[in-house]
């Protein structure tokens, strides 16, 4: 009879060393490893995300200033609106200019019944400079009213500041014409630049008695 044990396999070979050769699994376990540790790594990083504070986002600030719409070629430009006021100014009224009263020739006529009325009052005028002419009479002794005349529109200025020292209203100022002259004798009316009839509505300046004093 053989023996029994020479039917048992030999052992394999020991490796260098007497040792046995390693296992092939921890080939295996390395890749299941290397993805454990990534999707570790991806959990943690999404932790962190997730606790980390997140800032408001902040308003667009309003701008002001003027608005611009562009179109093709064009740019139109809208100001902001301001509201200004403007005076208006009228045109100066134009008027004669008052010429020295030595200048201008005046005649003073007693229009009225009171004595000396003329003299009194070509007195008075001359006190202010004018160069006056005798006093006379007009042709008629009922003009209630008095008048001062102009025989130029040069002289106009100057017959409104004689009516108003005599207390008279401008409307009292006239030009000569054919329907209002009809006391005035004519040789005053081309020989002298203002004439004064005197009427009843002055002629109680007059002081009594009065004889060129």
């Amino acid at each position: 009879m053989s023996d029994p044990t020479s039917s048992v396999p030999p052992p394999p070979p020991s490796g260098p060393g007497g040792s046995r050769p390693a296992r092939g699994r921890s080939g295996a376990v390395q890749p299941f490893r290397a993805l454990a540790i990534v999707a570790l790594a991806l959990v943690v990083a999404v932790v962190v995300l997730a606790r980390m504070p997140t800032s408001p986002a902040k308003p667009a600030a309003a701008r002001s200033g003027p608005t611009t719409t562009a179109r093709e070629g064009t740019s139109t430009t809208t100001a902001p609106s301001v509201t200004s006021t403007t005076a208006t100014t009228l045109p100066p009224t134009t008027t004669s200019t008052t010429l020295a009263p030595s200048s201008v020739t005046v005649a003073v006529l007693n229009g009225w019944t009171t004595a000396h009325g003329a003299l009194y009052f070509q007195h008075q005028l001359s006190a202010r400079g004018y160069d006056t002419r005798a006093p006379a009479n007009a042709v008629t002794d009922t003009n209630k009213t008095s008048a001062v005349f102009f025989t130029s529109v040069a002289y106009r200025a100057n017959a409104l500041a004689v009516a108003s020292f005599l207390g008279l209203p401008a409307t009292s100022v006239l030009a000569p014409t054919a329907s209002n002259d009809a006391a005035i004798p004519p040789y005053y009316l081309s020989g002298t630049d203002i004439i004064v009839l005197i009427g009843a509505d002055i002629s109680s300046r007059v002081p009594a008695n009065y004889g060129g004093g």
